[in-house]
């Protein structure tokens, strides 16, 4: 009788999916990391075989398991290595690993650059831990996956090119009041470019608009 395989049939004309997808996490928070793990080792699909809260810790785990998919907080501590750069390393170095993206502030426009660096998904910490469940089934099946509320990428959600001025200038340190004398515009002109452009991108704050500097750069 021939061995038996890992791999059972995944979705009609899908790629063969293991019986067991090998799963490896990466989180430098404690109590999300944790509960990742419980979630998502107590189900029968899934083998964790890394739980990190460190990058070479993951790095390593990559190099001597064969993992599936690899959940990936994009904020680490300081000092690791992490967001789009993790993201291309990883790409890079073991390609057949699909990487799913876990992060507390998702975006637009941190979705729209993470799957163009080639990112399997994006899973909002927000969502459920059963919804991380699944995101990891989708992507290990060869699906994409983004949080319910991110999945319309029409026009309404791109900026304008006054839009994504004004959001420039606000990232020079420049004031409402500031681009509204430079551009000669009215505040309220200013302000209702300013927020239509928060709207689009899913930011609420200046300080998330800062966030996303060096992602709105390449965008």
């Amino acid at each position: 009788m021939p061995p038996l395989s890992r791999r059972h049939p995944g979705p009609a004309y899908g790629p063969l999916l293991p019986s067991v997808l090998n799963i490896a996490l990466l989180d430098d928070h404690d109590v999300v990391r944790h509960g990742s793990y419980v979630h998502l080792s107590t189900d029968p699909r899934f083998h964790v075989v890394g739980n990190h809260a460190h990058t070479s810790s993951l790095i390593s785990t990559l190099q001597h398991h064969l993992v599936d998919v690899a959940v990936v907080d994009y904020t680490l501590g300081e000092g690791d290595l992490q967001g789009m750069e993790l993201l291309r390393m990883l790409r890079r170095r073991f390609p057949r690993v699909q990487v799913l993206m876990f992060s507390a502030n998702v975006h637009h426009v941190m979705i729209s650059n993470t799957m163009a660096a080639g990112a399997a998904g994006v899973v909002s910490k927000g969502e459920t831990l059963e919804a991380l469940a699944r995101a990891v089934t989708r992507v290990a099946a060869g699906h994409t996956h983004v949080p319910v509320n991110y999945r319309d990428e029409h026009a309404e959600h791109r900026l304008s090119q006054s839009e994504r001025e004004v959001l420039q200038l606000c990232l020079s340190g420049m004031t409402v009041t500031d681009i509204a004398l430079q551009r000669n515009r009215s505040i309220k002109t200013i302000s209702t470019q300013k927020h239509a452009a928060f709207r689009k991108l899913g930011l609420r704050t200046d300080r998330d608009l800062f966030t996303l500097r060096h992602q709105l750069a390449v965008w």
